[in-house]
Order: structure tokens, then C-alpha cells, then sequence
């Protein structure tokens, strides 16, 4: 399994608080089946480079005491995929050291949208990101519920929209999110762990309870897209089987 949402790098932003807490949410992952973690700490980049730059060193030196300890650890730990989690602000894609915060070795960038409405100044910074060759991936669609009514103009834009694990452990949340698969815009799940406790790895319970309800045909997809972000390949439209009413009801 590959985790594409994680906050466990030390003192970066809201997640692991210090390097044993970090190590423990890696040990605890890779136990359940996870094989490789895409760290993504969260990037605001208001003042543009500057921001940027302060981010990536931050970044390096936190995942360097992360890769020293885990080199000095005799235990299994997943292999790490350095990205970011990027705000995003106005004239983003103006930004020359943008590229850097893409997930290593791609041209995938994971975008988190606004917490406030929408505007369609938004979506023209989201269109103007996919015209400089990046791949935008839009993080935790299902924090966005209560703004359905702005999807189309989402999906309009040929984007991949990835869920948080624990939507799916919840009927409630799990059935909206049916409406996402049905409409082809769910592509890849995360943890988003931030720490042991309130927030823990829980990507295996979810892919659990995916393959449960949904059927492998789906968790199938869900690691087939992953592989394909981490290989720099176009992810094709998911085009999955719908549910039959019985499974739908007993979502």
C-alpha cells in the first residue's frame, strides 16, 4: 500500500511533534502493510519563494533526522516519498521554485483548497498550474462536502482527487463519497496521519473496509493509481463498476 497523505515529519508543521513520535506513526504504518509513505507537511507559500525556500529547508532537515534514526533503527520502516501539501494562494503558479514541492520525481503536486468559498479566481490558479506541466492532485476532496455545488468546475478541470482514510470508516461520509466514485473523481487515499492517537495511520483499516464494500475491483484501482503517481504516469479515469442497490444500502 502506498499512503499518499502524511504529516509525520518532526516540528514541520501540525503533525508529529518530535522525532519519536514521528518514527513510532512510521513503525505502526508499516506494520499494518504500508510499503511506501508520501510525506506531505503542509507548504504556505503567502510571500511566494520565500516561503517556498523556508519550506524546503525545514523539509530537509526534519527528514534527515528521520532517515538517521531509521538508518540506526534495526526495525522495518516503509520507504518515504518526499511532497507537500500546497495551500493554495493567489498567483501560485507564478512561482519559479514551484516544481520544487511536487512529489519527488513527478510532476504531481497536492493541493489543498481554500477553506473559505470558492472563487473562479481559484480554479483559473488551479488551470494556470496544470499549463506550466504540473499535475495537480486536490487533497482530502471530502473535507469539501459542503461545497458539492462547486465540483463541476473541479472536475472540469482533469484533476485527481484524493480522500482521507477515515471518511471511509464512517457510513455517513462512505455513501457521500460513493458519489465521487460514481462520478470517476476519487483516485487515491491517504492517512493523513498527523499523529498516534487522534489522528493515526489507519490506511490499511480503510482499504479493509473499501474492499469490504465496495469490492477489490476498487481498492485494486486505488493502489493501481497510486503506483502510477509515484512512476510520473498518467492515471487513467477509474470507469469502476457501479454498485447494485443492495450494496448501496448496505453502504
Amino acid at each position: 500500500m502506498i499512503d499518499f497523505h502524511s504529516h509525520f515529519l518532526p516540528k514541520v508543521d501540525d503533525g508529529a511533534k518530535n522525532l519519536d513520535e514521528s518514527l513510532e506513526m512510521l513503525r505502526i504504518s508499516k506494520k499494518s502493510g504500508v510499503d511506501t509513505i508520501v510525506s506531505t507537511s503542509h507548504c504556505y507559500a503567502f510571500s511566494g519563494n520565500r516561503d517556498i525556500q523556508n519550506f524546503l529547508e525545514r523539509r530537509k532537515s526534519a527528514y534527515s533526522q528521520v532517515l538517521n534514526a531509521i538508518e540506526s533503527d534495526a526495525e522495518s520502516y516503509p520507504d518515504i516519498v518526499l511532497g507537500c501539501e500546497v495551500h493554495l494562494v493567489p498567483n501560485l503558479s507564478t512561482f519559479p521554485n514551484l516544481p520544487q514541492l511536487c512529489i519527488e520525481n513527478t510532476n504531481y503536486i497536492l493541493l489543498e483548497m481554500p477553506s473559505s468559498d470558492w472563487k473562479d479566481e481559484d480554479f483559473e490558479e488551479i488551470y494556470q498550474i496544470t499549463k506550466i506541466g504540473l499535475m495537480p492532485v486536490i487533497a482530502h476532496i471530502d473535507r469539501y462536502f459542503d461545497m458539492e455545488d462547486k465540483f463541476a468546475d473541479l472536475f472540469s478541470l482533469n484533476l485527481l482527487f484524493q480522500a482521507n482514510a477515515e471518511s471511509f470508516l464512517s457510513r455517513d461520509s462512505r455513501r457521500k463519497l460513493y458519489g465521487l466514485i460514481k462520478n470517476d473523481a476519487l483516485h487515491l487515499i491517504g492517512s493523513d496521519m498527523h499523529n498516534t492517537d487522534s489522528r493515526p495511520p489507519n490506511l490499511a483499516k480503510a482499504y479493509a473496509v473499501i474492499e469490504n464494500k465496495f469490492g477489490k475491483i476498487y481498492t485494486d484501482y486505488l493502489s493501481f493509481a497510486s503506483q502510477r503517481v509515484m512512476n510520473n504516469e498518467l492515471v487513467p479515469t477509474p470507469r469502476l463498476p457501479k454498485l447494485g442497490l443492495i450494496k448501496k444500502l448496505t453502504l
